[in-house]
This record gives structure tokens, sequence and C-alpha cells, in this order.
């Protein structure tokens, strides 16, 4: 259920975990060692040393999208969580193909032990999720 209002969208999203070290921009002139916690096409929780105003636009780089741009939303002690002025889009982000891949091998066991256990419907469940898991669905075949 969409309420309209933009924080909420964050909360739609996946998010997906993410242990990786990254600089932030707080302004054009200096930036902060930051570390990524959790990433979604509309934002991301991250913690660093420094305080980041609630409200303040920061870019950071993202491997494989480049530089994106944000606004903080929230700060609670080193941690904080921001959200993109433009969506992303996840399939870019280097960060997160590690993520990807151990989540489709998980899917994989998982349909391996109900296609054993007999159970039917939970397999074609786990299929179906699998396809829509992978990196490159039939139709970008062509």
């Amino acid at each position: 259920m969409a309420s309209g209002i933009a924080g909420d969208r964050t909360r739609e999203a996946e998010r997906l975990r993410v242990n990786a070290e990254a600089r932030l921009r707080p302004n054009d002139w200096s930036s902060v060692e930051m570390t990524m916690l959790d990433l979604s096409t509309n934002g991301f929780r991250a913690s660093c040393e420094a305080r980041v105003q609630p409200g303040s636009a920061v870019s950071l780089d993202i491997p494989g999208l480049g530089s994106v741009d944000a606004q903080v939303e929230w700060q609670r002690g080193r941690n904080f969580g921001a959200r993109f002025f433009v969506p992303i889009d996840l399939s870019l982000c280097s960060w997160t193909l590690h993520e990807r891949s151990h989540a489709l091998a998980e899917l994989l066991v998982e349909r391996a032990q109900a296609k054993q256990a007999g159970r039917d419907h939970a397999e074609q469940q786990l299929r179906r999720r699998i396809l829509n898991a992978l990196p490159m669905q039939k139709d970008d075949a062509a």
C-alpha cells in the first residue's frame, strides 16, 4: 500500500545486505569513509564516524553506477539512512553481485530439497523465484 510519502517508498523496496567501504561526499570539497550496510533501489543504510545532518544532500560513488546523489533521512549514533534522488538499478551495482549469487544459490538448494521431498507446489514457487532472480531474463537475450 503506497501512501505517497517518499520515505515509505524506501521501505517497500527490497534491501540487499552490503558490507563495503565507500566514500561519502557531504559537500564538494571533502569526503568521509563509511561502511555501506544495506542498499535498495531507493536508498541505503550506512555507518560512519562523521555526523551527517538529516535533510542534507550527499553524494557517493557506487561501483558500476558512478556518482549517485541522495538525501540523508535519519541518523542514530554512527548509522544513518539516505534516499536516492533518482532510484538506482541494482543490477548494475557490483556491490550486490555477490549477495545476489549467494541468494540464488540458496534458492537452488531450497528447490532441490522441495523436489526431493515431493513438495511440488513449493518446488514450482521456488522455480519462479529462481527465474526472477537470474541476472538475464529470457526477453533480454533477444
